[in-house]
């Protein structure tokens, strides 16, 4: 992202598991370029609605800030063993609704790299630290990892398919993990749109989610 450039990634998924159905609207990240190598990164929080036997639930989720710094660009069409790396340093801000909000921060660290593998096919991984609070009031680790593989079906349309987990560092918190696959059209050099599905593995809930999402570059 170039100095000045603003992006904004917004979406809807709706997730059911076994008695529980959930819905998450907005989904907004909006990313500012301050300089070749930064940009700051604002999520307001999405409104999202779960409905179980108990009823349903409904409200905005904490919004989060945060920024990311680019290490290393790698090319971006030309296979390289080097991949290009990134730093992504936020956190969530309570400002939700009270049916949703944390009462401290959870803050995370992550590690992006992305690889041109070939002329039409990427990977990209993660690895993430976060510190969330358990209900006891207690701060512990949470590690999660994923990889993703982009394809080019054609200049406009593209796939992909990954699989990310969460290793919690707390009593009583099992790991979960989930895959994941999707299309992208891009309507223009500034608008793309996506859709995508996926399931939980080993009971993880939710059992399966839906997708769409919408990017808007200025």
């Amino acid at each position: 992202m170039n100095p000045g450039d603003v992006q904004a990634e917004g979406g809807y998924t709706f997730a059911r598991s076994a008695g529980e159905r959930s819905s998450s609207a907005g989904e907004l990240l909006v990313r500012v370029g301050l300089t070749r190598f930064a940009e700051l990164r604002l999520e307001p929080g999405s409104y999202s609605w779960v409905t179980s036997p108990d009823g349903t639930q409904s409200g905005r989720e904490d919004g989060e800030v945060g920024a990311k710094l680019r290490l290393h660009n790698a090319p971006d069409e030309n296979p390289s063993p080097v991949p290009a790396v990134a730093v992504i340093l936020k956190s969530s801000i309570p400002t939700g609704a009270a049916v949703f909000r944390e009462k401290r921060l959870q803050p995370e660290a992550e590690l992006a790299t992305e690889w041109t593998l070939a002329r039409h096919v990427g990977l990209g991984t993660n690895i993430d630290m976060a510190w969330p609070v358990a209900d006891d009031g207690r701060r512990y680790t949470e590690f999660s990892v994923s990889a993703s593989f982009g394809f080019d079906l054609s200049a406009r349309i593209g796939a992909f398919a990954g699989a990310y987990g969460f290793v919690p560092e707390n009593s009583g918190a099992k790991r979960t993990g989930y895959l994941d696959t999707g299309l992208t059209a891009t309507l223009s050099p500034d608008l793309q749109i996506d859709v995508r599905a996926g399931v939980g593995l080993n009971g993880t809930p939710p059992d399966y989610f839906v997708g769409a999402g919408l990017v808007r570059r200025w």
